[in-house]
């Protein structure tokens, strides 16, 4: 019998056979495992996706740069002062045309102790009142409105139009992602959130802020208002916010666990998701998600 050398190659083994050489399975098998690891070995270096790349957001295909713009507006259901920017709030909601991108303003409105007796500021004065101090302005006057947590003049139609504009044709920096289920019998739900850093420089003082707000509310408020939009119900992150660190490029997920109270009507709630800077106030990025 013809001895095989210790380095063959696969054609020489089936050549070999062919010719008639004889020779046991089980040598056969002890010479070609080693080929077997290698080709396997390399079956799998040349098989495996790279993930290298300018970004590391890959985790939700969802985040996605966008000039989303949050509104915080300060207001008191007995302040006569507070209508005429809130009206103008109201146009943009409700797609009006009044700035380049309604779709892509999303508003809180907060309810303050300027005046006694707020039903909204008395339904959760914890939440309400710790954004106010968060601010401090809103608890010596009313309105006081915030764009990306940047303070607006007095009300103007067409100087709050033009501020809205420029701040609606500038990038987020932040991408954020949001998914509900909601339990209408239990009234019970969970916010799951992805976000993440595409762009800019890393941030050392990040809060998120999860909040819940609800519209189409009917109250007949002493200063004129009939019907009362987006106002904050609930804090889930609470009136502190929740700390994050995060680099650019990086994603970071959380999941938080809410309760809706009988007195607000679920269908016109919506979950609004923003990151700030805790000391800068600065706005990085917002998402607003309606409860299925």
């Amino acid at each position: 019998m013809k001895k095989f050398k210790s380095v063959f190659t696969e054609r020489s083994i089936v050549r070999r056979y062919c010719a008639g050489d004889s020779f046991s399975s089980r040598s056969f098998v002890a010479r070609l495992f080693p080929f077997a690891v290698l080709l396997f070995t390399a079956f799998l270096f040349f098989s495996c996706e790279s993930n290298d790349g300018p970004i590391a957001v890959n985790k939700n295909i969802n985040l996605k740069s966008n000039s989303k713009s949050l509104v915080e507006f300060f207001t008191n259901t007995s302040c006569v002062a507070c209508p005429p920017p809130g009206h103008f709030l109201d146009l943009i909601d409700s797609l009006q045309g009044i700035t380049i991108n309604d779709t892509n303003v999303i508003i809180i409105r907060y309810h303050t102790a300027v005046f006694a007796n707020d039903p909204y500021y008395l339904h959760n004065t914890l939440d309400n009142q710790g954004r106010c101090d968060y601010y401090y302005a809103p608890n010596t006057y009313n309105p006081v409105t915030y764009l990306m947590g940047q303070a607006l003049p007095s009300y103007s139609f067409s100087v709050w139009q033009s501020l809205f504009n420029t701040q609606l044709a500038t990038i987020n920096d932040f991408g954020i992602d949001i998914v509900i289920t909601y339990n209408p019998v239990s009234r019970t739900g969970t916010a799951d959130i992805d976000f993440g850093q595409l762009t800019g420089q890393s941030i050392s003082d990040l809060k998120m802020h999860v909040a819940l707000t609800e519209s189409e509310i009917l109250y007949a408020a002493p200063n004129g208002e009939s019907v009362h939009q987006n106002t904050l119900r609930k804090l889930l992150t609470g009136p502190s916010g929740q700390s994050v660190s995060i680099q650019p490029g990086q994603t970071q997920s959380f999941s938080f666990n809410f309760s809706v109270d009988n007195i607000i009507n679920a269908a016109n709630c919506d979950i609004v998701v923003f990151v700030q800077s805790d000391a800068g106030q600065i706005v990085y990025g917002v998402e607003k998600k309606r409860l299925p």
